[in-house]
C-alpha cells in the first residue's frame, strides 16, 4: 500500500467514505413510514399498502441480478462502481413524490404508489446497493481502513438517522395532518441530505486497475467476459453470499418490523406518538458500540462482534414483551437491544460481502463484485418489503383499521407482539443461519493465497 494510501486512508477517506451512507440511512428511515403514512394519511388500506410493497420487491430480484452483471460490464472515466452513486439525485427526488400522493381515487392512489415505489427501490436503491461493495474494494484495498471507514459510516448512518427518527415523530404528528404536510417533511431531509450523500462520489476515486490486480490476485478470467448464464453459474457455487444474504434478510425484517409496527405501537398501544421520539433517542447510544469494531475484527471478529448484538437483541427484546405499556421498560429494552443490536450486520456487512467475493475468485478464478454484492443488496430489501407485509398480515388478521381513533383489543396485542416477540424470533433464526458463515475466520488465508498465485 502506498504512503499516499496510507495517508488518504488515516485522514479523510473514513469520513468521505460515510457521507452516502448517512444519506441514504435517512431514506430508508423515512421509507419504513410509508405504511404509516399511506394508511393514514393517502387512506389506503393496510392490506392493499402491504401486498403492493411486497409485489414490488419481487422485480427487485429482477432487476438487483441485472444491476450487478451492468456494474461488472462497466468501463467509464469514474470507474466501476463511482458513477453509480449519482442515482442517490432521483432517489430523494422520487421520496418526495411518492410522500405527495395525490387524491386520485383509490385505483389511482394504488398506481401512483406501487410506480414511485417501485421506482424507488427497483432502480435508484438497487444501483446504489449492488455497487455498494465494488466501490469500497475499489476505493481501498487495506483491510483495517475499510473497517475504519465501515465504522465511521456505521456511526455517523446510525446517529443522523437516529436524530431524524426523533425527529419525525414529532413533526409527524404535526405537519403530517395538515395537508401536503408530507411533502414538506420530506423536502426538510431531501435537500440537505442529498448534497451530504454526494461528498463521497466527488472525494474517493477508484484505483487504478494494475493497482487492485496487485492487491487481490490475477484472475483466470476477467468478469467483463463473463456472459449472464455463466455469472449466475459462478454466483450458484459461491455458498457464503447466500448464508450471509439469508442473514441480512432477517435483519431487514427486523428493522422494518421495528419501525413499520413501531408507529402503531406508540399511537395506538401506547397511546402516545410523541413517545416513539424518546425511544428512538436511545438509537444515538447503539453507533458508539460500533468504535470496538476494528478491534473486534483483530480480537474476535467481525462475525462474532454480530453475534453478540444478536444476543442482546434477544434479551432486549424479551425485556420489551414483558414491559406492557412500561415506558421505563421499554426503554430498558430498546436500549439493550440496540447495543449494537440485529442492525450490526447491515451497518458493516460490506466486509463481509467482499469476504465472499474473495472466496468465490479463489473458487472459480473469476472475481465478481457487482453480482456478489447485488444478491446482499436483493437480500436487504426483499426483507424490508417482507416486513411490511408481514406486519400488514399480521394486524391486519387481527381487525386492524387505519386512522381509527381506537383499534380492537386483538389488534392492540397484534402490534405489541409484533414489536417485540416477532422480532425476537427473527434474532434467533439469525444466530443458527450465521453459525454456518465460517468464512471470518478463513477470509485472510483465502486472500493470502489469492495473491500468492
Amino acid at each position: 500500500m502506498s504512503k499516499k494510501q496510507k495517508k488518504k486512508g488515516a485522514g479523510v477517506y473514513p469520513w468521505a467514505w460515510s457521507t452516502r451512507g448517512l444519506a441514504l440511512g435517512v431514506n430508508s428511515i423515512l421509507l419504513m413510514q410509508v405504511s404509516y403514512y399511506a394508511t393514514e394519511s393517502a387512506e389506503l388500506s393496510i392490506g392493499l399498502v402491504s401486498t403492493l410493497v411486497l409485489v414490488s420487491k419481487l422485480f427487485d430480484g429482477i432487476t438487483d441480478l441485472i444491476a450487478g452483471f451492468i456494474i461488472d460490464k462497466t468501463k467509464s472515466r469514474w470507474g466501476k462502481a463511482r458513477p453509480y452513486e449519482l442515482f442517490l439525485i432521483p432517489t430523494w427526488i422520487l421520496t418526495v413524490l411518492l410522500f405527495s400522493t395525490p387524491d386520485i381515487g383509490t385505483t389511482g392512489k394504488a398506481i401512483y404508489f406501487f410506480v414511485t415505489y417501485l421506482l424507488i427501490n427497483a432502480v435508484c436503491v438497487t444501483f446504489l446497493s449492488s455497487s455498494e461493495a465494488v466501490y469500497l474494494g475499489r476505493s481501498m484495498t487495506d483491510e483495517s481502513i475499510r473497517a475504519k471507514a465501515l465504522t465511521v459510516s456505521g456511526i455517523l448512518s446510525t446517529i443522523f438517522p437516529t436524530v431524524v427518527s426523533i425527529i419525525l415523530p414529532l413533526l409527524m404528528n404535526t405537519w403530517g395532518r395538515e395537508t401536503g404536510g408530507w411533502t414538506k417533511i420530506m423536502l426538510v431531509f431531501a435537500v440537505p441530505f442529498t448534497l451530504i450523500g454526494l461528498i463521497r462520489f466527488w472525494a474517493i476515486k477508484e484505483l487504478p486497475e494494475e493497482q487492485l490486480q496487485e492487491a487481490s490476485g490475477e484472475t483466470t478470467k476477467e468478469s467483463n467476459d463473463v456472459s449472464m448464464k455463466e455469472m449466475i453459474r459462478l454466483l450458484v457455487h459461491n455458498k457464503y453470499i447466500f448464508i450471509l444474504s439469508a442473514a441480512c434478510l432477517f435483519c431487514a425484517v427486523i428493522n422494518g418490523m421495528n419501525m413499520t409496527v413501531g408507529s402503531y405501537f406508540f399511537e395506538y398501544y401506547i397511546g402516545d406518538l410523541n413517545q416513539m421520539s424518546v425511544v428512538s433517542m436511545l438509537g444515538l447510544v447503539s453507533p458508539f458500540a460500533l468504535v470496538l469494531f476494528p478491534i473486534a475484527v483483530r480480537k474476535i471478529g467481525g462475525l462474532n462482534f454480530v453475534k453478540i448484538g444478536l444476543v442482546l437483541a434477544v434479551i432486549g427484546n424479551v425485556i420489551k414483551f414483558i414491559a406492557g405499556k412500561n415506558m421505563v421498560l421499554i426503554m430498558l429494552g430498546s436500549f439493550i437491544s440496540t447495543v449494537p443490536g440485529a442492525s450490526a450486520l447491515l451497518m458493516i456487512g460490506s466486509i463481509f460481502v467482499i469476504q465472499c467475493m474473495d472466496y468465490g475468485q479463489w473458487k472459480t478464478g473469476v472475481r465478481l463484485e457487482g453480482p456478489v454484492n447485488c444478491v446482499y443488496g436483493f437480500a436487504s430489501k426483499v426483507g424490508s418489503g417482507i416486513a411490511s407485509g408481514l406486519a400488514g398480515a399480521l394486524l391486519g388478521a387481527a381487525g386492524f383499521v387505519g386512522a381509527s381513533e381506537t383499534q380492537t383489543a386483538s389488534a392492540l396485542t397484534a402490534i405489541q407482539m409484533s414489536y417485540s416477540i416477532v422480532p425476537l424470533i427473527i434474532c434467533v433464526i439469525m444466530l443458527v443461519i450465521l453459525h454456518f458463515y465460517d468464512l471470518d475466520k478463513n477470509g485472510e488465508q483465502i486472500k493470502q493465497n489469492l495473491i500468492g498465485k
